[in-house]
């Protein structure tokens, strides 16, 4: 392959600019350097999931044309979460075979890839807020779709949530922050069908909502019904505010509450909320709960944790502590096919 041995070096050799975003727990941008940092294996993988990392390639060559083209690729992670450079390289002959180094465009105009291992297909709205994002960091306009999603907001006695586009509703998402937008939504939200509610709170996850929006959605489910369906909505849109201290109080509020206990939220705190496991209390609480919940739970949520790097030594430290709770020491063991 000519030392090509990363994508990075492919899409640079191939002549093209890029974008990188991960993909596993919300929508990311990587650097350049860092994701080139990923791929040699020298760090580990940032948001890892599944035993994978997730990306988004978004690559384009502006001299050759004004298409931009998108490959999703999935690659195998060891232990430690560094990239396995078997799996990379494999994916590389993937693709050199089908392109070719300098990628084929007389015979694959698109750059579309043959179904393979390391590719996905993320859903409709991971699409939309995935075009959004790739349209934020181009600088280039949104689609026609975000002023029907503004006339819904404003007037939604007189349009059916139905009319309104998938897409639309990431790109006002993806502009949730600019003040205009923010006053719509706090103004508007318990105004909007049920579905449209589902839908912004689904495409907030993979933006930074404020500490308006973040506040209010959190007003929000302490305000009504403190439901699983509710909770769920709300800790999915406030996945990455940017009030992070509001965020861990209510996380901290969610723990100390019977709602706690329940192993779809602590899968979600899991999935999404992960780096408030850094702070101790959070930690105990968390863990403790966990133990509490089905073996195959606490196996699979710990197992899952301890593979993201900016919280595997809080996780590690676990099994450290010198005063565990018995159902934390059972807990342990099971993990490591202990019988007590």
């Amino acid at each position: 392959m000519n030392n090509i041995d990363t994508i990075s070096e492919f899409l640079l050799h191939a002549g093209t600019d890029y974008r990188i975003f991960d993909m596993a727990r919300g929508i990311r941008v990587i650097n350049s350097q860092d994701f080139l940092d990923i791929e040699n294996g020298t760090v580990p993988a940032p948001y890892p999931r599944q035993q994978h990392i997730w990306m988004g390639v978004l690559f384009f060559n502006k001299q050759a044309s004004k298409e931009q083209y998108i490959w999703f690729v999935k690659l195998p992670i060891d232990e430690q979460g560094l990239v396995i450079a078997a799996g990379r390289r494999q994916f590389l002959q993937i693709v050199i075979e089908a392109l070719g180094q300098e990628l084929d465009k007389n015979n694959n105009p698109n750059n579309q890839l043959p179904e393979n291992p390391f590719t996905f297909v993320p859903n409709q709205q991971q699409l939309a807020d995935f075009n959004s994002a790739c349209r934020f960091e181009l600088d280039v306009p949104y689609s026609e779709h975000l002023a029907k999603v503004i006339n819904y907001l404003k007037s939604p006695v007189k349009l059916a949530w139905q009319d309104v586009p998938v897409q639309g509703i990431a790109d006002f998402c993806r502009t949730s922050n600019e003040p205009e937008n923010t006053d719509l939504f706090v103004k508007q939200f318990n105004y909007i069908a049920p579905e449209l509610q589902n839908a912004l709170a689904i495409s907030l996850e993979n933006n930074q909502p404020n500490s308006t929006i973040s506040s209010f959605l959190i007003d929000w489910y302490n305000g009504g019904e403190t439901d699983i369906q509710r909770l769920t909505l709300v800790l999915r849109a406030i996945s990455q505010a940017t009030d992070t201290e509001s965020v861990q109080g209510l996380i901290l509020q969610i723990l100390n509450s019977e709602i706690g206990q329940d192993a779809h939220i602590l899968m979600l705190i899991a999935a999404r909320h992960w780096q408030y496991l850094k702070n101790d209390k959070v930690l105990e609480l968390y863990i403790e709960l966990l133990a509490n919940s089905e073996p195959n739970t606490f196996i699979g949520l710990f197992s899952d944790l301890v593979q993201i790097p900016s919280i595997r030594p809080s996780m590690l430290s676990i099994l450290r502590w010198p005063e565990k709770s018995t159902s934390l020491t059972q807990a342990i063991g099971q993990l490591f096919g202990q019988t007590n």
